[in-house]
């Protein structure tokens, strides 16, 4: 469990990481900066991401991955029940 949730952690950073850089260079663009600068503040931006994301994702994604294994285990326990009455 701890290797999926371990990726699961690395697939949303990634995926947070690739949107704070789309959105902050856009917003610098269509402010009027320069493209120099929207790309470095885009990887500033992403930068930030990719470090703050590791640490805050990993509790999420336990949660999720919790909660998805207790709804499976009542589930089955659920159909247990069904198959021997």
């Amino acid at each position: 469990m701890a290797s999926g949730s371990k990726e699961l952690t690395r697939r949303a950073t990634a995926h947070l990481v690739g949107l704070s850089f789309a959105i902050t260079y856009l917003v610098t663009t269509w402010t009027g900066a320069g493209a120099t600068t929207a790309l470095l503040r885009g990887s500033i931006a992403a930068l930030a991401t990719m470090i703050v994301g590791q640490w805050l994702c990993r509790p999420v994604v336990d949660v999720i991955l919790d909660a998805a294994a207790r709804d499976e285990a009542r589930r089955q326990a659920e159909q247990a029940k069904e198959d021997q009455a």
